[in-house]
């Protein structure tokens, strides 16, 4: 994964934007940061703490995806690669900073 790419996704977030990243050897899509924290929103992906983004990561499976298919307005699409979908209102990051806490936690147990 281009983890460059990642930071500047989602350091310009526009509090609407939910991106995801296919990993082929896992077989799931990622979603870091405020898109991690977007796709809890509205659906109820695994969550853990990537340690190389320093961003909590949402790990979805197709069901996730597909969930976000039908709730959501998607952007833009490249097969097994790339997902933007975006919120239908800006959610901003009220609450964001508290959630990313909480996930650290967990996974520093």
């Amino acid at each position: 994964m281009d983890t460059d790419k990642i930071l500047i996704q989602e350091g310009g977030n526009d509090g609407q934007s939910i991106f995801l990243y296919y990993d082929a050897m896992a077989g799931v899509y990622t979603a870091y940061g405020l898109s991690a924290y977007y796709t809890t929103l509205v659906s109820e992906p695994r969550v853990s703490y990537s340690e190389a983004l320093q961003k909590p990561v949402a790990l979805l499976w197709r069901e996730h995806v597909l969930s976000l298919r039908q709730s959501l307005e998607k952007v833009e699409h490249t097969q097994k690669s790339f997902y933007r979908f975006r919120m239908r209102v800006p959610i901003g990051d009220a609450g964001y900073d508290r959630w990313a806490e909480k996930v650290l936690e967990r996974h520093n147990g």
